[in-house]
């Protein structure tokens, strides 16, 4: 898995945070508030497959271009910035040695008031 970094989302969660726009603070709640299948669907049906990838820090560009599951790392549910996925991004962007993702999501949480 290739992962280009996703500067279009990383400007849309900067500019969330510093406009004080829906930023969800719990840190420990991403397994129980990310966007399940049918949100996801519901949202991609509504806004298309370029809105969707602005919720995603990272692209796969192994993936088939025109799936949604090029995009990963989410940031958000979309609706609201969550702590608690990007904390969920630095700890796998670790894993993955994704270092580029993992820098963004933790200058990302260094914002977060």
């Amino acid at each position: 898995m290739a992962i280009k970094f996703n500067k279009a989302a990383y400007d849309l969660a900067v500019s969330m945070i510093k406009n004080g726009l829906e930023v969800e603070h719990d840190a420990n709640n991403w397994d129980e508030v990310q966007a399940n299948l049918s949100e996801q669907v519901r949202y991609l049906n509504t806004h298309g497959l370029e809105q969707y990838g602005t919720w995603f820090l990272g692209i796969d560009t192994d993936a088939d271009p025109k799936s949604k599951d090029k995009y990963v790392y989410p940031f958000g549910d979309f609706s609201v910035l969550h702590k608690s996925a990007l904390l969920v991004a630095v700890k796998k962007a670790e894993q993955d040695q994704d270092e580029e993702i993992k820098k963004a999501a933790s200058q990302l949480l260094g914002m977060i008031k």
